[in-house]
């Protein structure tokens, strides 16, 4: 191991499954809903991991189990910059894929220069997960930028084009729960497009108003929690129906106390208590929950070649009883009346390779 690791952070992560490797904060978009704002406006130190930090990291965290790692930002394929070489996003790919990750992906807003696809140690990715909060230029450039969706969606054709798995990520946001003259949600109308793509699958994220940090700068593009469980129950509807082209993951986010309580193993789903996944960032900060992202909130931090358990008032566990399942301790900040929140990353029938390693559906009925 490269790092002198806290038993107090092994002990938590016995079950570590997947990496979040937050690379650089930085991005070339300003994205009104984008959580991770404050971290590429501000930050105290480091723009971004230094390369050989990097693998020591995501070595150790293999060692300690997991074989997922998303690369991600801000701007992934900007990563480099500060080190003076932009080659450094294609050499980690390269040696995490030597290490032994499984599944390695990057999660990109798209606008990158083509020529990185071309990267022998670049084609070694198992994914790129294209962000696109939009069915069309219109509605995509509205969120994004003028001319975002053009240049995404040239990239997204080449990667195809060139045998990459391309999957998108979509924000949803009030206009995307509305309905057309056929009856279907707008958002419908993005797995269709991007089906005709060739892309392999759509991630949905709703962008509600959760009761954690990422409230204070995700703007007011959120929908309401009433209008996301009907459109919830429509659509998982007619993905268990096997209605559309593609794989869709929906994030089901409430549910009703009566219901939670008739299966809290499974509706418990919580990183947090499970230790599955660890959130590592350039100013040192280790968290499990994306809703504390921008904050001084982590479980952990890693420095001098030491990974140290937060022990003080800014671990983000303090608040959880980590030996009961219970809905989302975070999200319940708010009430949502009749409903109780789930996490975020709680997506029934998903298929997701970290996900099935959980093999969490088996506890639907258990």
């Amino acid at each position: 191991m490269y790092y002198d690791i806290d038993e107090k952070f092994r002990n938590h992560f016995k079950g570590l499954k997947q990496v979040f490797l937050y690379v650089i904060n930085e991005c070339n978009l300003n994205c009104p809903q984008c959580i991770y704002k404050p971290n590429n406006y501000f930050c105290i130190g480091k723009k971004e991991i230094d390369y050989d930090e990097a693998v020591k990291l995501i070595t150790d965290f293999y060692e300690l189990g997991a074989r997922k790692l998303t690369l991600l930002g801000g701007e992934p394929t900007l990563y480099g910059k500060y080190q003076k070489n932009p080659l450094l996003l294609g050499d980690l790919i390269a040696i995490a894929k030597k290490i032994g990750y499984e599944h390695v992906r990057i999660d990109t807003n798209g606008t990158f220069s083509s020529e990185i696809l071309e990267l022998d140690s670049f084609r070694q990715i198992d994914e790129i997960s294209f962000s696109m909060d939009g069915y069309d230029e219109k509605s995509c450039d509205l969120i994004r930028g003028k001319g975002v969706f053009r240049k995404e969606i040239d990239n997204i054709n080449r990667a195809i084009s060139l045998g990459y798995r391309v999957d998108v990520t979509c924000c949803v946001y009030q206009e995307l729960l509305e309905k057309d003259t056929d009856g279907n949600y707008y958002m419908e109308r993005l797995i269709y497009y991007t089906a005709g793509l060739g892309v392999s699958r759509v991630n949905f994220h709703a962008l509600i108003k959760d009761g954690t940090p990422i409230d204070l700068w995700s703007s007011d593009l959120q929908v309401h929690p009433d209008d996301w469980v009907k459109a919830y129950n429509e659509i998982s509807l007619k993905i268990s129906e096997g209605k559309y082209p593609i794989s869709v993951r929906l994030p089901q986010s409430f549910i009703t106390r009566h219901d939670f309580l008739n299966n809290p193993n499974y509706y418990g789903f919580c990183p947090a208590k499970l230790g599955e996944r660890v959130l590592v960032h350039p100013d040192g900060i280790i968290r499990i929950c994306s809703g504390l992202l921008g904050t001084a909130y982590g479980v952990a931090n890693y420095y001098d070649g030491k990974i140290c358990w937060n022990n003080g008032k800014t671990n983000e566990l303090i608040d959880h009883d980590l030996t009961a399942c219970t809905w989302c301790t975070n999200r319940s900040k708010n009430n949502y009346g009749e409903y109780v929140p789930l996490c975020f990353s709680f997506k029934p029938r998903q298929d997701e390779f970290a996900y099935n390693l959980l093999q969490w559906e088996k506890k639907r009925n258990t």
